[in-house]
């Protein structure tokens, strides 16, 4: 996925809207559907963490450039998730 999945493509579009009717529906389409925005972020981060070890940074250097820890590195790496928010 290269763009936010939808409605959050256009959430600055719906916080300009003048129909309050439609800016409170607009909203409560995006809040149902932040489990898909969450899915789509960890991706990216996926990507981006997989991409600096195919460049040779070892999970420990990704990890000091990232601020987390080695074992939430290697975890993000293989797409292994943890706690109860990221079931």
């Amino acid at each position: 996925m290269t763009t936010p999945p939808d409605p959050f493509a256009n959430l600055g579009r719906l916080a300009e809207e003048s129909d309050a009717t439609q800016r409170a529906k607009g909203a409560s389409t995006a809040l149902q559907a932040i489990p898909e925005l969450q899915r789509w972020l960890r991706e990216i981060r996926q990507g981006a963490v997989q991409e600096l070890r195919s460049a040779g940074m070892s999970h420990a250097q990704v990890a000091a450039e990232l601020g987390i820890s080695r074992a939430r590195a290697q975890q993000i790496a293989e797409g292994r998730a943890t706690g109860k928010r990221a079931e």
